[in-house]
């Protein structure tokens, strides 16, 4: 018989470690086949959330029938979505392909105000980098039309198969004890992830409308794809809303001769920005995902580095997901108090439990 190790807990978080560090290896090397998945995923919590809003609405629809609703209104928001990249995509790219030199034109007139010595985008950026940024905003786009394809198949057979799905959840944990707690993780995901994708879904939507409507105004050709891409950086947490809403205003400085419309994009767009993320999200969604701003701004790096651009958008579903498992693993709760904003992962304890 083996002695017991003198470690004790060290080798076991060690080993953890280790484990995690080889998921997340492997979990970043198919990428390709595993983040539409876990995007049909999330998108399979935004139906069911659908789905009980309308049978809250109208009790006498039935399941299927709102169901069906539900993955039509998706179905064809994604089509509406590729058809938006595929028509205005082209016209960006080559209005997008004259932005530095505009933005060169402007620091030369800025340096001569000033009497110093002329600066150009590329000594400021780096010509590699600049390269590399403008083709990762392209690919992005590109990407997301020819993955929308594979995230509505997985989508189709998830909701085929969501009965199948669960009885394989409940005969999986059989065991006294483990379902309880393997429901109770389910379910706050579920709330948790459903709440945050809707309020950013909603708000995205209020803040799309509003951009559009002031870049059409000032007559931006490419407003409905410029607006499509600030409905989509709004799920990216932290950094998102100031990306998407800066895209039209630098764009502007290529399709606009002077300064003026770009100006009144930026501080219309930001305008919107703030009055809907500082005054109705607030109100919208209560703090039920309960993670730390540290938190959420590390795992965008982090979901990031993983899986590019997508994980980005899934930095903070992902991340509520790992505390919820966390939370109910006696051996990982540490974790879970970590990644919690106020120490208390579990609601339902207070904190001498």
């Amino acid at each position: 018989m083996l002695a017991p190790s003198p470690w004790g807990g060290f080798e076991r978080i060690a080993l953890g470690l280790l484990a995690t560090v080889a998921a997340a290896l492997a979990a970043r090397e198919i990428a390709a086949i595993l983040v539409p998945f876990v995007i049909a995923i999330f998108l399979m919590m935004m139906v069911e959330t659908i789905v009980r809003t309308l049978r809250a609405a109208c009790p006498w629809v039935t399941r299927g029938s709102a169901t069906f609703i539900a993955a039509a209104l998706l179905a064809f928001s994604l089509l509406g979505s590729v058809w938006v990249v595929g028509t205005y995509a082209a016209s960006l790219s080559a209005t997008a392909s004259t932005v530095p030199v505009q933005i060169n034109e402007i620091l030369a007139q800025l340096a001569s105000s000033f009497g110093s010595q002329p600066l150009t985008l590329e000594r400021l950026v780096g010509d590699t980098e600049l390269a590399a940024l403008g083709r990762a905003g392209f690919d992005g786009l590109q990407g997301f039309a020819s993955g929308a394809l594979l995230v509505a198949i997985y989508l189709g057979f998830l909701l085929a198969s969501r009965r199948s799905i669960l009885r394989k959840f409940v005969r999986l944990f059989n065991s006294d004890g483990s379902r309880p707690r393997a429901l109770r993780v389910m379910r706050r995901v579920e709330s948790s992830t459903a709440q945050y994708i809707w309020v950013q879904t909603v708000t995205g939507i209020v803040i799309a409308l509003g951009s559009w409507f002031v870049m059409t105004a000032v007559g931006q050709s490419t407003a409905p794809l410029l607006a499509f891409v600030i409905f989509l950086t709004s799920y990216i947490p932290v950094i998102g809303p100031f990306i998407g809403v800066i895209v039209p205003p630098v764009v502007g400085l290529a399709e606009f001769d002077g300064w003026t419309r770009p100006l009144i994009l930026l501080f219309s767009l930001q305008a919107i920005n703030f009055v809907i993320n500082n005054l109705i999200v607030p109100r919208m969604q209560a703090d039920r995902l309960n993670l730390d701003p540290i938190v959420i701004l590390l795992s965008l790096g982090f979901w990031t580095w993983l899986w590019g651009l997508p994980g980005a958008f899934l930095a903070v579903p992902l991340t509520a997901l790992v505390m919820a498992i966390a939370t109910e693993q006696p051996s990982a709760r540490w974790l879970a108090v970590i990644l919690s904003k106020d120490g208390l992962p579990d609601p339902r304890k207070g904190e001498n439990d």
